[in-house]
């Protein structure tokens, strides 16, 4: 994906132990410098511990972290009410001790609220409403579909305006965007996510 340059949005829902930062980051470089983004499930286990396995890549700092939460309205199609972290998706501090990233370093990122370390990488760096009201038909057939899938999904598109606009106005491509991402975070708004744990320590919606 790296060699043809073709793909401007990748994603994936896989993790694996053990992490191989070490071999991957010069991939996921490579991406960044070509304006390609890679978003990662952040899991389906809900907040890490120190038994959590299959974690990596998402707490790689070299891509987007896609994590779910779960949505309350005041009435069926009302308006937003509360949401929380969802027990389905996944997060907290990175467990495969990866160093917090300098976009996760800003004022007001990492909180008291939040629960989020200030030496580790925290994971989701996005996150919405997931709880398997997304759905999918394939096959003859239609299910309810979470996190994983539905959100990456949602993303691409997003990325993919961006990029063709820029392509369209001849400036440079976006290249990483999680430092942009934060950025933008930190200078809105945002609806507060309830955590026990740091699962959502850092979602945006």
């Amino acid at each position: 994906m790296a060699t043809d340059n073709v793909a401007k949005s990748l994603s994936c829902s896989w993790g694996w132990s053990p992490a191989d930062a070490s071999s991957d980051d010069p991939i996921f470089k490579e991406f960044a410098a070509q304006g390609q983004n890679l978003f990662v499930a952040s899991g389906d286990s809900g907040a890490y511990s120190r038994n959590s396995k299959y974690v990596y890549p998402a707490d790689d700092a070299y891509v987007t972290a896609v994590g779910g939460t779960d949505l309350t309205t005041s009435s069926a199609g009302g308006p937003w009410e509360r949401e929380t972290a969802w027990s389905s998706s996944g997060g907290g501090v990175s467990v495969n001790k990866i160093a917090i990233p300098s976009y996760q370093k800003a004022l007001r990122v990492i909180t008291a609220a939040n629960k989020g370390s200030k030496t580790l990488r925290n994971v989701p760096d996005v996150a919405a409403e997931a709880n398997t009201d997304n759905y999918i038909c394939y096959n003859g057939t239609c299910a309810a579909d979470g996190v994983e899938p539905a959100l990456r999904r949602r993303d691409g598109p997003v990325i993919w305006h961006w990029q063709s606009t820029g392509c369209r106005r001849r400036t440079a491509v976006l290249g990483f965007l999680n430092p942009e991402l934060y950025t933008i975070g930190l200078g809105r708004t945002t609806r507060p996510i309830s955590t026990t744990s740091p699962a959502a320590a850092t979602a945006r919606t």
